[in-house]
């Protein structure tokens, strides 16, 4: 729940956060009355006879903590589906909070790449159109990183928001994914021909850029990053929901083993 009460604060800082709060509090309540259902249900499969009290009382537990489990886990994973959505959904109130230095350093370092120091093109004109996208894509990812870290180190929602950011981009599947996403978006946007002028594709770079690519850039970040949330919720639940269904199948074999096979049985 700790990761919940910190995402809650920090979107709480930008939006009203009781619409998507309403959400997981409905995927909680819904999967408590289906897993409610389900262990009435299945009664009398949960309360096969046991060897001991003890274990004869933790069957009967589970009709207690299957549905807490299942209502607690739906709960986080409505929460971050709701969070997604919602922030998808105001993606202009979080435009309002990106500075303006994304732009400004992501622009004077595509104007590096093209022009050496002296105002000599630089040996990136060399390169094919598809070869320049792809390293435009990685200076833009490197450029985003590092005005992060300067941002993150602020204070107020601002240095939060950086910070959280920060965070979401430390694990490799969601670089890689994000660099992939850059250079996707800049092939559709620019559709030059191989051949194109050095200075209009630099042109149409900056004006790419100075056009929302980091706000894009965030948005898909942040929904990589929820989904991996969402994902290790629902893992996690399975992992430990395994152990009563194991627990439930033990008693079952050893249940099978111990009911003596009488003739009427054994005709069958």
């Amino acid at each position: 729940m700790k990761s919940v009460v910190s995402y809650f604060n920090l979107v709480g800082e930008f939006t009203n956060p009781a619409k998507f709060m309403w959400g997981a509090f409905l995927s909680g309540l819904i999967a408590f009355i289906i897993a409610v259902v389900l262990v009435i249900v299945l009664r009398k499969f949960i309360l096969v006879p046991r060897s001991g009290k003890i274990l004869r009382f933790v069957a009967y537990t589970y009709f207690i903590l299957l549905p807490i489990l299942a209502a607690f886990f739906a709960f986080k994973w409505g929460f971050f589906n709701s969070l997604r959505k919602d922030i998808k959904a105001h993606q202009e109130v979080y435009a309002k909070h990106i500075p303006a230095v994304f732009d400004q350093q992501a622009s004077s370092a595509v104007q590096s790449m093209f022009r050496e120091p002296d105002g000599s093109p630089s040996d990136i004109t060399k390169l094919s159109t598809n070869q320049v996208i792809d390293t435009v894509g990685v200076l833009l990812y490197n450029v985003y990183g590092s005005t992060l870290e300067q941002q993150a180190a602020q204070s107020g929602a601002r240095g939060k928001l950086a910070a959280f950011m920060l965070h979401t981009t430390k694990g490799a599947g969601v670089a890689a994914l994000i660099k992939k996403y850059i250079a996707s978006f800049l092939t559709e946007k620019l559709k030059f021909e191989e051949g194109t002028s050095d200075a209009l594709m630099e042109t149409k770079l900056i004006s790419i850029i100075q056009g929302g690519l980091f706000l894009n850039i965030a948005v898909i970040q942040v929904d990589l990053f929820l989904k991996g949330m969402q994902k290790g919720v629902l893992i996690t639940f399975l992992i430990i929901l395994a152990i009563p269904l194991a627990e439930i199948a033990i008693a079952h074999y050893l249940h099978r083993r111990k009911v003596p096979v009488t003739p009427a049985m054994a005709k069958v």
